[in-house]
């Protein structure tokens, strides 16, 4: 989890809004080795694998990817045993200690883990972005920084596999994090063709107890 880029953040283990338990980002609340090797072996999480169709569906690949706040590692090593190139980013150190200490030999020269916030990082152009419960707990100007660069380094064909959280979700009121109406959600995606944008809104458990979830899947493609 990209931990300088959250507040309260919570990501639910099962990668979706409802799962029994969750992690707290906030810096010092977690063993961060210990609660990635807990998360190994999950499987990667279901917007990842929906995206994955697409990509797959469109005959993208192998390229390069992005995977925003890479946590224990599951959706990059799925990438990098697909034959991709993958640029790993998270604050977190342990995630990178966790990550390098799966990656078998032949892969490695396809890897390159990133420890700094997100919006600092200037990535090489890609073909794929993807993030899960972390672009939201960016402040807005932080989020923006990221958002412009990966639409300028998003190449023709690449796709962005990405979920943001609602204006609704029980933490949009929580300081220096960008939390959207569904408009602000669509303007995000200009320019680009849809191939999901799904809402979900639900009331369901995390780490903090239980709490009310308002989140965005969204697949798109850029297309030129």
């Amino acid at each position: 989890m990209d931990q300088d880029a959250t507040a309260t953040g919570i990501e639910p283990i099962g990668g979706e809004p409802g799962a029994d338990q969750a992690a707290s980002d906030q810096p010092g609340e977690q063993d961060w080795a210990a609660y990635y090797r807990y998360t190994l072996g999950r499987e990667p999480r279901p917007l990842f694998l929906r995206g994955w169709a697409a990509i797959e569906a469109a005959g993208t690949g192998p390229g390069t990817a992005v995977d925003v706040g890479f946590g224990d590692g599951t959706e990059t090593m799925h990438l990098l045993d697909a034959g991709w190139r993958v640029t790993a980013i998270d604050s977190a150190p342990a995630a990178a200690e966790v990550l390098e200490s799966r990656v078998p030999g032949d892969a490695r020269a396809r890897l390159t883990t990133v420890t700094a916030p997100a919006d600092e990082v200037d990535p090489p152009p890609f073909d794929l972005l993807y993030s899960a419960y972390v672009l939201s707990y960016l402040p807005p100007d932080a989020f923006a920084r990221l958002w412009a660069r990966a639409r300028e380094r998003l190449r023709p064909g690449g796709f962005v596999v990405v979920n943001i959280f609602g204006d609704r979700h029980a933490w949009a009121s929580e300081p220096d994090t960008t939390f959207l109406p569904r408009a602000d959600v669509e303007a995000l995606l200009d320019g680009l063709a849809i191939v999901e944008l799904t809402e979900v809104e639900e009331d369901g458990g995390s780490f903090v107890g239980p709490t009310h979830w308002h989140v965005y899947d969204i697949v798109a493609r850029r297309l030129a």
